[in-house]
Formats: C-alpha cells, structure tokens, sequence
C-alpha cells in the first residue's frame, strides 16, 4: 500500500489474517487493512476491501537479508520493481 512497515501497528490477527492500522500524519485518519503471507508474497485489502490478488494488482513479496534486515519488492504493472530495505528490530 505505499506505506513505510514501520508506521503500521499490528491491531489483531484471525487465524492467518493480520490486521493492521497506519495513522496518516497529514489528518491523523486511521486506516485499517488486512494482510496474509503466503510463501514470500504478502497479500493486502484494504478494511473493508478486496484481496488484491488478481493478475491485473502490483504483487508484494518480501525477503530476509542477514537474518537482521527485510526487503520488501513491489512487483508494479505500469513500472519497474520497487526495492526497501528495513531493519528488523525498528519494525514492531
């Protein structure tokens, strides 16, 4: 969803459903999605929303670099790939 990991905050999860919540800082709305792994791939719905899992949506997926680090890859359509790379320990 565009979003820096560190500024969500895991709010409950059900069975293998994470939900989450980001405070945008520009109004303070509070916004709510859900996620699921599956294998590497993350895949994300907005709260309420669809799964974006459908061949026409950016597909996420993640991999751990060092056992300390994780890269998050966003696969877009329109555009080349999109590469983060965060320290594990500063995402909660």
């Amino acid at each position: 969803m565009d979003r820096d990991p560190r500024l969500f905050r895991l709010t409950r999860t059900d069975g293998d459903i994470l939900f989450l919540s980001y405070v945008r800082p520009l109004d303070n709305f509070d916004w709510t999605y859900r996620c699921r792994i599956s294998g590497n791939r993350i895949i994300w719905a907005s709260e309420p929303g669809r799964w974006r899992e459908d061949p026409n949506d950016d597909e996420v997926s993640f991999e751990i670099v060092g056992g300390k680090q994780i890269r998050i890859i966003s696969n877009r359509l329109n555009g080349p790939p999109i590469k983060a790379l965060f320290d594990l320990d500063k995402i909660q």
